[in-house]
């Protein structure tokens, strides 16, 4: 990994400053594009409102990807090289594409502009993780912006594909946010032996994306 004078300046701004830039709309690594097998699920009709719309985010958070991207963001903030398992542990070759696209559009934003060199074939989780380290982000408020992220992200997917009215998108969001409590307090001791996933439907749709014959969203 590589520094330069640039980095050096940008480790003067604020915490919260760097995660509102690096989470934002206009940081492009292109996330509207995943639905994370959503697009599947809601063309079968098995996400059709509101309530199904928590229920998947809430599993999604607790027993999916967001439950393990946490503990993978953890392990990298205590010095484990966790990248290879970071791809192990993708359901399909789909979410595998998603995390190392994601990784590379961050990791070429972070040298291009932000003067920091993240190795290539680098996992989106892993490179958000060791740019928080070179930032001196603390892992708490990491973490907090990469699921909200992630989370609204899905929201906002359902809102337009199902449809579902603004309303419910940003009710869904206040409920997501009301989880978050519950959700620091579930993780809080939690380490890479606690790695699981039992978000079946999200897994398995994530590879019936592929075959799908009119697709708007890459996964």
């Amino acid at each position: 990994m590589v520094t330069n004078i640039k980095s050096k300046n940008l480790l003067d701004l604020k915490s919260h400053q760097i995660l509102h830039l690096w989470f934002s709309s206009s940081f492009p690594i292109g996330s509207y594009a995943y639905s994370h097998g959503l697009e599947g699920i809601i063309d079968d009709k098995l996400i059709k409102n509101k309530n199904d719309v928590l229920e998947f985010i809430k599993s999604i958070l607790y027993e999916g990807t967001c439950r393990n991207e946490y503990i993978f963001i953890k392990a990298v903030y205590g010095g484990i090289d966790i990248n290879d398992l970071v791809l192990a542990n993708c359901a399909s070759k789909e979410r595998q594409l998603e995390t190392l696209k994601m990784g590379d559009a961050f990791r070429k934003i972070m040298s291009e502009s932000w003067g920091y060199t993240i190795d290539n074939e680098t996992t989106f989780p892993v490179c958000i993780a060791q740019a928080g380290i070179k930032f001196h982000i603390a892992f708490d408020d990491l973490v907090d912006f990469y699921i909200q992220s992630f989370i609204s992200n899905l929201i906002n997917m359902c809102v337009k594909h199902i449809p579902l009215s603004q309303k419910d998108g940003q009710d869904c969001m206040v409920s997501f946010l009301g989880m978050m409590k519950s959700f620091h307090n579930t993780m809080r001791d939690y380490n890479l032996d606690d790695l699981r996933s039992s978000t079946f439907y999200a897994d398995i749709y994530s590879m019936k994306h592929e075959n799908l014959k009119s697709r708007i969203y890459v996964t």
